[in-house]
């Protein structure tokens, strides 16, 4: 796999206020290596994060980097971008690669409007199995705590 970036982000639904993002999980890697960048946001705040990274052979990440690649190219997006949490899970996930580009929720979140498409709920579950797939390699392999 050539260069790549995959960001899932939990907190993309707001009101009147912006959403506030609780976790996000941030890979970036090219065929040699992977860097994972794993943030929670500590509780009763809004802007303070612990934050732990990591490094991995690309090669490790392979598979999972496939099955999410295969799984989300078989997903819907809503219509229009951001418009709606189609999948009721307040999380994006975004997968950039040199042939293959995949985000839901939008870059500023979701707005509160409605979507045209709608995910079922056999899509909805296969989209709850990938987001604990992402969380669990920033979970994995993360593991160095940032000042």
């Amino acid at each position: 796999m050539a260069t790549f970036q995959v960001v899932l982000r939990q907190g993309i639904t707001g009101g009147i206020v912006g959403p506030v993002t609780e976790q996000v999980v941030e890979i970036r890697g090219d065929h040699n290596t992977a860097s994972i960048l794993h943030a929670n946001l500590q509780p009763g705040s809004k802007t303070d994060y612990v934050t732990q990274t990591g490094n991995v052979s690309t090669q490790e990440l392979q598979d999972a980097l496939l099955i999410l690649r295969n799984q989300l190219a078989e997903l819907p997006l809503e219509e229009p971008t951001g418009s709606q949490d189609i999948y009721g899970q307040d999380v994006s996930i975004g997968f950039f690669s040199n042939d293959f580009q995949w985000q839901n929720g939008g870059p500023e979140g979701c707005n509160q409007g409605e979507s045209s498409v709608q995910a079922t709920p056999e899509q909805k579950e296969k989209f709850k199995a990938l987001v604990k797939l992402v969380v669990g390699l920033g979970e994995q392999h993360a593991l160095t705590a940032q000042a």
